[in-house]
């Protein structure tokens, strides 16, 4: 008896240490539902009244996955899909996990990621404009044309050393030759510090037989004046978007943006904002050109429940066509070269 005795308390024992590694994993589940009400109208193309998804950020659920293997070292992983709010559709039907899909280590070195992920210029947008880097009041996000996100990408993100950090993306485009066909590499540095936040990206992609290198470029600075933040924003570059089959060399194309918000209470905020894009067209009109005015509200119900509001004029010329879009791929109700589009949004995001 003496001897079952001391083999149940050794069985205790060993249970009891291994109760507490056991509590070091944890899966969380998370989303957002944002969906708005849109009217556009736009020359030669009349008015657009629509529902739609993703205004302010993209409709999304998925699983985040931390384990703690000790040695100050975690395991990460995130299982992430998009879909559209106002209609229940899969935001691409042939992928299981659209938007992200990866597994990495962090610790005291920083975080490295390997699988389907977002890319730093993506991750950057928030930071451009009084917008978030979305809704019809975002120049960047209505003329600008990055890869939002790749496949078999390698990522690197530093630890903040100084208010200094770095982030960098190797996408691996799988050519059998040559083999750098269809690779991305992204490089991403900023810095934080008090009221100030300074940053800026680089990205390049090989076309598919490697003959030539498409380029986009962000660079921003705010500044939180202690009510509200002041946004100055630059962009440059022919990015066609992630991973495409068979790139072309596009047309360059810059914005300037400038913009500010105001906290008037904690849950109300009100902002402003305005841009130039300039084209590199040669066109008998010469490079196509647009300004754009927008204004944006949002009030807060709760620290989940968020409702916006904005309103936007973009004017082209010398054959400019841009137009309005929202943080989600959208039918856009693009005016005829040269023409004007005015379009106001109403809606609300939810954070689960």
């Amino acid at each position: 008896m003496k001897n079952r005795g001391a083999a149940f308390c050794g069985a205790c024992v060993l249970c009891a240490a291994a109760a507490p590694a056991a509590a070091q994993s944890s899966a969380t589940l998370y989303g957002i539902a944002d969906a708005y009400l849109g009217v556009t109208e736009a020359s030669g193309s009349g008015r657009v009244v629509g529902l739609n998804s993703a205004g302010l950020q993209q409709s999304r659920i998925g699983i985040r996955v931390t384990e703690d293997i000790g040695a100050g070292l975690y395991v990460n992983a995130v299982l992430e899909n998009g879909f559209a709010l106002n209609n229940g559709a899969a935001a691409d039907p042939t992928r299981a996990f659209s938007r992200q899909a990866w597994v990495g280590v962090s610790g005291a070195f920083g975080e490295v990621r390997a699988g389907h992920q977002n890319s730093p210029q993506y991750i950057m947008l928030v930071q451009l404009d009084a917008f978030a880097g979305a809704t019809y009041g975002s120049i960047i996000n209505n003329a600008s044309n990055l890869g939002v996100r790749y496949d078999n990408a390698l990522t690197y993100t530093s630890p903040s050393v100084g208010g200094f950090k770095f982030q960098g993306l190797v996408s691996l485009g799988g050519q059998a030759s040559p083999d750098t066909g269809n690779n991305v590499y992204v490089a991403m540095l900023d810095y934080t510090k008090g009221p100030w936040y300074i940053g800026v990206n680089h990205a390049e992609q090989k076309s598919q037989n490697a003959s030539f290198t498409i380029k986009s470029t962000f660079a921003v600075t705010d500044y939180d004046y202690g009510s509200g933040r002041v946004y100055l924003a630059y962009y440059r570059g022919d990015n066609p978007g992630a991973n495409a089959p068979a790139n072309v060399p596009g047309q360059y194309t810059s914005i300037y943006s400038l913009s500010a918000d105001w906290r008037i209470s904690p849950s109300l905020t009100l902002g402003a904002g305005g841009g130039w894009i300039e084209g590199s067209g040669n066109s008998a009109s010469g490079a196509p050109r647009a300004w754009q005015a927008s204004l944006i509200g949002s009030y807060a119900l709760s620290k989940r429940t968020l409702l916006y509001t904005t309103l936007a004029r973009v004017s082209n010329s010398h054959g400019g066509a841009f137009s309005l879009g929202g943080a989600g791929p959208i039918a856009r109700n693009t005016p005829t070269p040269g023409g004007n589009e005015i379009g106001f949004q109403i809606g609300m995001r939810q954070l689960f």
